[in-house]
């Protein structure tokens, strides 16, 4: 009886392994978990193919580079952060846009680091989330003087206090940099800073800057919903502004 012909390799189209149960999908969910678990900077590629049990250059099938990838786990994160339009005015519409996007990122707080911070991953954002700023902005009374500012500040707005309020800690020793930080907080002169000790037990650990934890252990959720209003009843006056009445 002849011997069995041996197992022909998995053809390929394109460069691609036809048979290929790895999809992109896939393939940022589990980049998305390992952020989640390391964070942005150990965040590799050869881990998540580690994960998947593939060779990384698999990961390049469906991935151009790194920079990619994060855009892409942006996007996951952000999806379902704009919310429809319709229920209520401007204000409501902003109200609800910024607490949704504040709860997506509560859910995954190392890729506050992310959204934002590289234009790879600002390309990435949902379109529709430009366009609902905008509509929201020309209901408030926006002009061709005065929308591009506003928009500017709504999208600086509802990022930058979750990068601020989810800050990682160091991850050198962070215990001990917790704790020496707590002690030196603690132990402001009173007499070189008397206002700052009057206060300082409404704010230690609760206000930036003089936190030893950040927003995942210590939400700061009075604070968010201050700076959504806030940031509101401003954009409203600023909309209101003459033109040419200067900053």
């Amino acid at each position: 009886m002849p011997p069995a012909a041996p197992a022909k390799a998995p053809r390929k189209t394109a460069g691609r392994p036809v048979n290929s149960t790895i999809t992109h999908e896939r393939i940022v969910s589990v980049a998305l978990e390992q952020i989640d678990r390391v964070g942005i900077h150990a965040f590799s590629l050869r881990d998540v193919a580690r994960s998947l049990d593939v060779y990384p250059s698999t990961i390049y099938w469906h991935a151009a580079s790194k920079d990619a990838l994060l855009a892409d786990v942006s996007s996951l994160v952000m999806a379902g952060v704009v919310p429809p339009r319709g229920e209520g005015d401007w204000r409501d519409w902003m109200r609800k846009l910024f607490n949704r996007y504040r709860k997506s990122i509560r859910k995954h707080p190392n890729v506050a680091q992310l959204i934002g911070a590289q234009l790879a991953s600002n390309a990435s954002l949902s379109i529709a989330l430009i366009e609902g700023v905008i509509d929201a902005l020309l209901e408030a009374g926006a002009t061709e003087t005065n929308l591009r500012e506003a928009y500017n500040c709504v999208i600086s707005a509802m990022m930058g206090f979750m990068t601020m309020e989810l800050a990682p800690l160091p991850t050198d020793d962070p215990e001990g940099w917790a704790a020496a930080l707590e002690a030196r907080v603690r132990s402001v002169d009173p007499l070189a800073h008397p206002t700052l000790v009057r206060h300082l037990p409404l704010l230690a650990n609760k206000a930036f800057i003089l936190r030893w934890q950040n927003g995942s252990e210590v939400p700061l959720n009075s604070s968010f919903d201050a700076h959504v209003e806030i940031f509101l009843a401003g954009l409203e006056a600023f909309l209101q502004r003459p033109v040419g009445s200067g900053a």
